[in-house]
C-alpha cells in the first residue's frame, strides 16, 4: 500500500543489461543479459514477477552528446522555455535527452550554465525498453552512467580543479572530464580486444585523444594541470599511471576503489567482477541524477505515486476515525461511570439525610406556613426603611430655596397612595394642576414611603406673589430629585379660592403692621426601594 522500498536498478551496454535487486540499500540478487531476443525473454518474464518494483536503468553507452551553453538567467516557466528550445535545437532527433544545470556565471550577466546531455542512438536500448512497457513496469528514470561519476568524486574529496576520469568498466574505458567536480564531457572506448600487455600503451594513446578533443572543445589549454584519477582493480593500475606520468608529464592518482566500494555497501568481488555495480549502488544509495527519459516512459510511476499518496491519505482519515472513534468512547465511557457515581453519591445523601430526618422532632407547624413565615420576615426586612431617605431629599430642595422655613414634617409606610395627612386644623386645599397620575398600590408586602411637610415664607411682607414663585421653585426642584415620585401641594401660601371670606377693616390701625404668614403644606411620594427581594 505504501512506498515499496524495494528498487530494481539497471545498467544498460551497447551489449549487455546488467540487473541488480535492491532493499533498501542493500543488494538481493542480480542477473546479467544480452543484447539477444532469448534474453530479451528472460528479462521480461523477470520482470512480471517484481510486481510494482520501481525501475532505474543506467545507460553506460558511447552514442553520447555533451554540449555546453550559458543561457539567461531566468526562473519557471520562462526557464522551462528556453531549456526546451535550445533541447531542439540540439538533440532534436534524441529521444533520451536532458539539460543539466551547473551553476551561475560569476560575470556581471550570471547566466545559467548548462550541460546539455542525450544519447544520440538508442537502439540498443530498445529491447530493453520494450519488455518494461509490455509488463507495465513502473519506470522512474533513464539516467547516464558518467553523472553518477560525479557522486564518486566528491565522496573521495578530489578537488583538483581539472580531473579525467579513468574507469575501467565491463563496458570498456570511460574517460570521465570534471571541472570543479562538475561534468563537461565523457568517453567510452571499448577494449575488449586489447591484450593485457597492451594496456599501458592503450591508455597512452586513448587519454591523448581525449585531451586533443577537450582542447578543440576549448574545455582546456595545453597549459591545464590536468590531474589524472585511476581507480585501482589490481597491481596494473599502479604501472599504468607511473607510464603516463613519465610519457604524458600529467599527474596520476590512483584510488583504492575496493575500499571505496566497501563505503558504499557493496561487496568488493561484485564490483571487481562488474564495476558497474558500484554505480549502481550509489543510485540505490538516492544519489539520484537527471532523468533522461520523457515524461511519458514515467507515466506509470506517476499513477503509482498517486495511487500511493491516495492510500497514504486514505490510511491517515481511517486512523484518525479510529482514533477519534476511540477517544470518544473513552470519554463517554469516563462520563457513564462519572455520572454513576453522583448517582450512587446522591442516593447515598438521601439516606443519609432520610436517617437524619427520622430523628428530627414533630412540628404542628406544616413546612408550606414556615415557609410563607420566612418569606414575610424577608419582606417586613426589606421594608424596614427610616425616614433617612426623605429628610435627604428635602434637605437638598431646602438648600436652594433658603428663604422657606420648615415647621413640621411627618413620614410614614403605606400602601396606600392616597394616605391623607392626620393633622387636624382647616381642610388641606389640593392642587392637582399638572400632577401625574399615580395607580392605586394594591399589594400590601409592597409598602412605600409618604412625607407630608409644613413650611412658611420668611420674612414675608405680605408679596403673594413672590411667595407662590418660592413654593413653585421648591416644588420644582423636588419633582427633579430622581427618587420622587410624586408631589402634591396641599395648602398654598395663600387661599386664591373664591369662597374664602374678606375680613378686617381699612380703619384697623394694626392691619398695616400684623400680616398673615405665609403657610403651605406639601405631600411627597418617593419610589420604591429596589431591595431585589421577591414576595
Amino acid at each position: 500500500m505504501f512506498e515499496n522500498s524495494k528498487k530494481l536498478i539497471l545498467c544498460a551496454t551497447n551489449n549487455s543489461l546488467t540487473a541488480g535487486l535492491w532493499h533498501g540499500t542493500k543488494l538481493q540478487t542480480h542477473a546479467v543479459y544480452s543484447n539477444t531476443d532469448a534474453d530479451y525473454t528472460a528479462f521480461s518474464q523477470y520482470l512480471s514477477q517484481q510486481g510494482d518494483t520501481n525501475i532505474y536503468l543506467i545507460v553506460d553507452a558511447i552514442e553520447e552528446d555533451y554540449k555546453l551553453e550559458s543561457l539567461p538567467h531566468t526562473t519557471g516557466s520562462a526557464r522551462r522555455e528556453i531549456v526546451d528550445r535550445k533541447l531542439n535545437q540540439f538533440n532534436r532527433n534524441s529521444v533520451y535527452r536532458t539539460a543539466h544545470f551547473i551553476n551561475r556565471a560569476a560575470d556581471k550577466r550570471k547566466d545559467d550554465n548548462f550541460l546539455f546531455v542525450a544519447l544520440s542512438n538508442a537502439d540498443f536500448l530498445q529491447g530493453w525498453m520494450d519488455a518494461i512497457q509490455a509488463n507495465h513496469a513502473p519506470l522512474v528514470g533513464v539516467y547516464l552512467l558518467p553523472m553518477i561519476s560525479q557522486v564518486t568524486v566528491r565522496q573521495m574529496k578530489l578537488m583538483a580543479p581539472h580531473i579525467l576520469l579513468c574507469e575501467r568498466l565491463s563496458s570498456g574505458l570511460r574517460q570521465t572530464y570534471l571541472h570543479n567536480g562538475r561534468l563537461r564531457m565523457s568517453r567510452l572506448v571499448p577494449m575488449k580486444e586489447v591484450k593485457p600487455n597492451q594496456l599501458a600503451y592503450f591508455y597512452l594513446v586513448e587519454i591523448d585523444k581525449t585531451r586533443l578533443y577537450l582542447m578543440s572543445q576549448r574545455l582546456i589549454s595545453g597549459e591545464t594541470p590536468l590531474q589524472m584519477v585511476m581507480p585501482a582493480f589490481d597491481n596494473s593500475v599502479d604501472e599504468i599511471a607511473k607510464s603516463i606520468s613519465v610519457e604524458q608529464g600529467l599527474e596520476c592518482k590512483t584510488v583504492d576503489i575496493f575500499a571505496y566500494a566497501k563505503n558504499t555497501h557493496i561487496a568488493a568481488d561484485l564490483v571487481r567482477a562488474h564495476p558497474e555495480f558500484l554505480h549502481m549502488q550509489l543510485l540505490a544509495n538516492g544519489n539520484v541524477p537527471d532523468n533522461l527519459a520523457p515524461a511519458t516512459f514515467s507515466k506509470i510511476h506517476g499513477l503509482n505515486n498517486l495511487r500511493r499518496k491516495i492510500n497514504i491519505a486514505s490510511a491517515c482519515v481511517a486512523t484518525v476515525g479510529v482514533v477519534l472513534a476511540a477517544y470518544y468512547g473513552w470519554q463517554g465511557t469516563q462520563q457513564k461511570n462519572k455520572l454513576q457515581q453522583i448517582v450512587a453519591q446522591t442516593q447515598q445523601q438521601q439516606q443519609q439525610y432520610e436517617d437524619v430526618a427520622k430523628n428530627f422532632p414533630s412540628t404542628p407547624i406544616a413546612s408550606t406556613e414556615l415557609k410563607i413565615a420566612a418569606d414575610l420576615a424577608q419582606i417586613i426586612k426589606s421594608n424596614n426603611q427610616s425616614p433617612r431617605q426623605l429628610m435627604q431629599v428635602l434637605s437638598s430642595a431646602f438648600e436652594a430655596s433658603p428663604e422657606i422655613a420648615l415647621t413640621r414634617m411627618r413620614w410614614t409606610q403605606t400602601n396606600d397612595r392616597e394616605l391623607k395627612d392626620e393633622e387636624g386644623g382647616s381642610i388641606a386645599v389640593q392642587n392637582q394642576v399638572n400632577q401625574p397620575v399615580v395607580a392605586a398600590n394594591n399589594d400590601p408586602t409592597k409598602l412605600i414611603q409618604v412625607g407630608f411637610i409644613n413650611a412658611e415664607i420668611k420674612g414675608f411682607n405680605g408679596n403673594y406673589r413672590e411667595a407662590l414663585s418660592s413654593v413653585n421653585t421648591l416644588v420644582n426642584h423636588l419633582r427633579e430629585n430622581a427618587q420622587v415620585e410624586q408631589v402634591t401641594v396641599l395648602q398654598e401660601p395663600v387661599n386664591v379660592s373664591s369662597l374664602a371670606n374678606l375680613q378686617g377693616s381699612t380703619t384697623d390701625e394694626n392691619a398695616t403692621t400684623e400680616r398673615t404668614p405665609a403657610i403651605f403644606k406639601l405631600k411627597i411620594v418617593l419610589k420604591p426601594v429596589n431591595t431585589g427581594v421577591s414576595s
